[in-house]
């Protein structure tokens, strides 16, 4: 499940750890981490780093894909905050974006608006899913960039129901999904 990801996790992400930048993986990818395995198929692997570094990511992931034959595609936010994604054969498999860290606080900012957390959000865990190494943040955090993400909604694509059945308690599952069922599956394939 998921080799689609493979270039991601053995040539960019090690190409981003050996040049001495941090990065922490989110998303679905950082909740199958929790979780311990991969429990669906999850299309990229999203990142975000810290913005001072963002210049730098921008020129590995351009080189990465000049060598292996791929494309990189830069967006923006309306808030001017820019995204990079990769693509491989016209399908993203990797999406990286800034985080704005200010002190004490560290700002995301997505689509749905912007959010700050303390800085401690920026400690990296070292985790090992389905023969991939990477680095996300805590569990305690993916979490919460989760249940933000829910709460800034109110129509879900179905892997996020998953996603929830696999991550939320029962209580809060049901907050955001009352006419779903909340029973796990625990198929987990890694």
């Amino acid at each position: 499940m998921n080799e689609h990801l493979k270039p991601v996790f053995e040539k960019i992400l090690p190409k981003i750890f050996s040049s001495h930048i941090k990065y922490w993986v989110y998303g679905g990818i950082g909740l199958a981490a929790i979780k311990g395995g991969f429990y669906r198929y999850n299309s990229d692997v999203d990142v975000f780093v810290e913005d001072i570094n963002f210049p730098r990511i921008k020129k590995i992931l351009e080189d990465a894909c000049k060598e292996n034959g791929w494309e990189p595609r830069e967006t923006c936010l309306k808030t001017g905050r820019p995204k990079i994604d990769i693509l491989i054969e016209g399908n993203e498999v990797m999406s990286v974006i800034p985080v704005y860290l200010r002190g004490e606080f560290v700002k995301f900012m997505f689509l749905e608006g912007s959010k700050e957390y303390s800085a401690y959000v920026l400690e990296q865990k070292e985790r090992h899913l389905g023969g991939f190494y990477f680095f996300t943040p805590s569990d305690d955090f993916i979490k919460v960039l989760f249940i933000n993400y829910l709460e800034s909604k109110t129509k879900y694509p179905y892997k996020r129901i998953e996603d929830a059945r696999q991550i939320c308690s029962k209580e809060e599952f049901m907050k955001f999904f009352p006419n779903e069922a909340y029973d796990i599956g625990n198929d987990l394939n890694g």
